[in-house]
């Protein structure tokens, strides 16, 4: 205290504005500028949640899409009767007038499902032309049963490109015993 006493009022005015500087800094440092930086984090992770909520909302909206083609195909498999594979493609290849183009029908391994039974035929057809080629897949496509074409492979013949060898998987879906 003596010390204060000691000193000319216009130093001690100098001295008291110095600690009440040193004063508003310290708590700026300490409490408002932590203010301030939590602030602009919570701003930032309003940014960050708002686009992931319109990622969500996107993927939400995805969902609903998939959700309606799978119950769309659940229902369709519900609906269709029993059948056989490879008679099917038999009556399909005589309507397109075929038949005697088919080389071989085989089984093939299908990939397991937890929900669906596939059952998938490799066809392999030779000396056709590109028309019949496609109205013959067309009619597979467009059958009533679930039936999908996969791994197609055409070739031309090097005698006459007009006429193909094809081979080709279909796969039939049905849906597994307790999945209805």
């Amino acid at each position: 205290m003596n010390f204060w006493q000691n000193i000319q009022p216009r130093e001690r005015l100098f001295l008291g504005g110095a600690a009440a500087a040193l004063v508003l800094f310290l708590i700026f440092k300490f409490a408002i500028d932590p203010l301030f930086k939590h602030s602009a984090d919570l701003d930032r992770q309003i940014v960050t949640a708002r686009r992931q909520l319109a990622e969500l909302h996107t993927m939400q909206q995805e969902y609903q899409r998939q959700k309606t083609v799978v119950d769309s195909i659940n229902s369709q498999l519900k609906r269709q009767q029993n059948f056989a594979i490879f008679s099917r493609l038999e009556e399909f290849a005589g309507q397109t007038g075929i038949r005697n183009k088919i080389l071989y029908m085989k089984p093939t391994v299908s990939t397991p499902s937890e929900v669906y039974n596939e059952e998938s035929v490799e066809v392999k057809m030779e000396g056709v032309t590109l028309e019949q080629l496609v109205r013959y897949l067309h009619q597979i496509e467009n059958s009533p049963q679930l039936l999908k074409i996969k791994r197609l492979e055409i070739k031309p013949r090097f005698d006459n490109r007009q006429i193909l060898t094809a081979t080709f998987r279909v796969s039939a879906f049905t849906l597994k015993e307790g999945m209805t």
